[in-house]
């Protein structure tokens, strides 16, 4: 008879950071007991603990070798361990849950919901004049290229920049003439334009970048200079030279320092492959007149690209990538920058748009800030069924974004402090918004919430006395919808203290020691007495007890009553995240 495969192996995170390995066949009551006081000796002090790894479907013994591998790994292999379970758990379904995270909480990222009216017709979004990423210009101009027909969209190109303006970002007015084309002097050797990109110079007046197709068949990013964003004259030289490689979708933003980020698709691979297209930046400290080398700054297929500017500097990239054995692009991703010099990104989980493979295509993702300051409107092309001319839709982000509290831990015993919420798309109503924490049923209102930016916010809990653990956050926007974060706020309990008094014990005075503990928490305390050699003396207390301050005394005898001898003895308490060991000294 084959032994029963009921066992699972798991980790958990303590209070303090450090990882406990154990098995079990219910992890969940585990768990629970753990953070009772009922676990293992190691988990009671460092309590409350969360669960971050549980592998499931193995017999006693393979949970037992298992749990011994893993108890056997350092610190930092631990982690290893945890980061390569990430990676694989997808080839691995059903085979363990996985919990853990390496940072903070799962992060919310912005959701943007399709809007139903086409903005322009025939055409492809570039640009927005002067969008600073905080603030658009008003009313806003729209730069575009007329869109052509596309087997492959993604390859659109034109003869002319065209704009048209808009004072609530939905309804389009076409401007007439046309910005910059092939006939824009000074002359530039172009066929065609395939993007262009703008920002204001600071001594007014915009600076565009744009890129071609030359007359010989060469890839090149040029500029131009306009007093009003509509009368262009080309600077000399090129931006960027890709030569016979592709190079193309220019993207800019400014950033805090004051500096350029250039960003645009580029063929890694040496020619015009649509799947070996990946985004590179390059940065400019004289507002784009000179750009530094260039470098790949995103490693994934990028058709185009768009970027936006967050209020707190960081720049998100959304980019155009197929799925599955399409060719043509069917979802809009995107990136969030490390940091606010733009040059280090990681890729976000989910799609931002998406469109069924086989039923169209997207292209040329550009990000605004909508007209209300806090949201972002996306335009994009669309090409319905691969064969239309592409048309520009749109999609605007609606519910709000939080990401974490700070601090993220609180000792219960601390009383109501104000928390941090950052995250994105937090209205200006401050009023009307609200925040809130809850955890098994038990909400907590956030009372003074007061908005910094549409990035911070901040909120006070009353939290003296709630149950120990993770709780959600959830923040409402205006408009009443709602995002929830789970795990936000981890509610803990303070370490407690102890003290002696007396600790020089003659007890032939009747004097005793004192042993006061003070602890946050119910749980199994104990006080034992041990002479210098680590032999037990006697035990003062073994038990479950309250939180509270409480005493012990010691009056210098041992278990069966009598005074012990001169010497150094040592009172060692441990309690919930208390482990103490002091010496006493005996004079008989």
């Amino acid at each position: 008879m084959k032994p029963p495969k009921e066992w699972s192996v798991y980790l958990v995170r303590c209070a303090d950071e450090s990882l406990y390995t154990g098995i079990a066949k219910d992890v969940a009551a585990r768990i629970s007991a753990h953070n009772s006081g009922k676990g293992a000796a190691y988990t009671r002090s460092r309590r409350p603990v969360s669960l971050v790894y549980h592998k499931k479907g193995m017999t006693r013994s393979a949970a037992l070798i298992e749990e011994a591998r893993i108890k056997s790994l350092e610190r930092a292999e631990k982690l290893a361990f945890l980061r390569k379970a990430v990676k694989t758990l997808s080839r691995a379904a059903g085979a363990f849950a996985l919990l853990w995270t390496l940072a903070a909480p799962a992060r919310a990222i912005p959701v943007f919901n399709k809007e139903n009216t086409i903005m322009l017709s025939s055409a492809v979004p570039q640009a927005f004049t002067g969008d600073t990423g905080i603030a658009a210009y008003a009313p806003l101009r729209m730069y575009y290229l007329p869109a052509i027909s596309s087997g492959a969209p993604q390859a659109s190109s034109g003869t002319a920049i065209l704009s048209a303006t808009s004072v609530d970002g939905e309804t389009w007015v076409q401007e007439a003439g046309v910005r910059v084309d092939t006939n824009t002097v000074p002359s530039v050797s172009a066929s065609s334009i395939t993007g262009c990109a703008l920002q204001p110079l600071t001594g007014g007046g915009f600076r565009m970048l744009y890129s071609i197709v030359s007359t010989t068949g060469a890839f090149r990013i040029h500029s131009a200079t306009s007093a009003d964003g509509l009368s262009w004259a080309n600077e000399a030289g090129a931006a960027v030279d890709g030569a016979a490689n592709y190079v193309g979708v220019p993207r800019l933003v400014v950033l805090n320092s004051g500096d350029w980020r250039l960003y645009y698709t580029r063929d890694f691979n040496g020619g015009d492959d649509l799947p070996d297209r990946q985004i590179f930046t390059a940065r400019s400290t004289d507002q784009g007149a000179t750009w530094g080398a260039s470098s790949v700054v995103l490693s994934t297929t990028a058709y185009e690209s768009g970027a936006a500017k967050l209020t707190d500097g960081r720049i998100r990239l959304f980019y155009t990538q197929p799925q599955s054995a399409s060719s043509s692009a069917t979802v809009i991703l995107s990136a969030l920058s490390s940091d606010a010099l733009g040059s280090s990104f990681s890729m976000e989980t989910g799609v931002r748009i998406s469109t069924p493979v086989g039923t169209g295509a997207l292209a040329f993702p550009v990000p605004v800030r909508s007209t209300d300051s806090f949201r972002w409107r996306l335009y994009y092309s669309y090409y319905e069924a691969f064969n239309s001319t592409g048309d520009i839709h749109s999609a605007l982000t609606g519910a709000p974004a939080p990401v974490s509290l700070s601090p993220s831990t609180l000792y219960r015993s601390a009383g109501s402090l104000p928390l941090t919420i950052t995250g994105e798309i937090f209205s200006p109503f401050a009023l009307l918004s609200a925040a809130s924490i809850s955890r098994a049923g038990v909400t907590i209102a956030g009372t003074g919430v007061s908005r910094t930016d549409d990035q911070h916010m901040t909120a006070t809990f009353a939290t003296m006395g709630q149950a120990l653990g993770t709780w959600d956050l959830t923040v409402t926007n205006s408009d009443g919808v709602a995002t929830t974060v789970v795990g936000a706020l981890t509610l803990d309990f303070a370490p407690g203290s102890v003290a002696l008094t007396d600790n020089l014990l003659r007890p032939r005075n009747g004097t005793p020691t004192i042993i006061d503990l003070t602890t946050f928490n119910s749980g199994h305390v104990s006080v034992r007495v041990y002479d210098a050699d680590g032999r037990p003396i006697r035990t003062l207390f073994d038990d479950e007890h309250a939180e509270g301050s409480f005493g012990f005394t010691w009056d210098g005898r041992n278990a069966a009553g009598a005074v012990v001898p001169s010497g150094l003895y040592f009172v060692a308490v441990n309690a919930p995240k208390i482990a103490v060991k002091s010496k006493i000294i005996v004079i008989r």
